[in-house]
């Protein structure tokens, strides 16, 4: 069942070039199960994977995106209602395609509530998916060493 327009879609090409331009900053999340996380992931991205238990606390409000952000981070994160958030599951290709019901649904829905600007990544198949890694990973990996 489709639903009202969640997020926006960004494509491979834009996330990349809004990461370059460091004009803005961009927080990136990883909504895939931890296991594919750990085996491959965008640096400095943050797991925030599907439970029903969690599911339900989010839509329930018993748990504020800003806490779940902050509580699935390695490190603090600086969060700033202004800045991109970007969201990527490596299979999700039209954000009106999915279910009402679904985690990244209710997930983008919270995000929107505290950020101005969310955006799901689509169109990644494999090959798009390690290219766009290895070139997040180089870009961040460069802005650490010349911040």
């Amino acid at each position: 069942m489709a639903h009202e327009m969640i997020g926006t879609q960004i494509v491979t090409e834009r996330l990349v070039a809004l990461l370059e331009s460091g004009t803005e900053k961009v927080l990136l999340i990883d909504s895939r199960p931890f296991v594919e996380y750990n085996t491959s992931h965008i640096l400095e991205a943050i797991n925030i994977n599907c439970s029903k238990l969690m599911k339900r606390r989010l839509q329930q409000d018993k748990v504020l995106i800003t806490e779940l952000i902050q509580h699935s981070a390695k490190h603090k994160v600086d969060i700033d209602c202004s800045q991109k958030v970007v969201v990527y599951d490596q299979s999700s290709q039209d954000v009106g395609s999915l279910s009402s019901d679904c985690f990244l649904t209710v997930l983008l829905g919270k995000l929107e509530k505290s950020f101005n600007s969310v955006h799901l990544l689509v169109g990644a198949d494999a090959a798009e998916w390690d290219w766009l890694r290895v070139k997040c990973q180089q870009y961040l990996s460069k802005a650490r060493l010349y911040p």
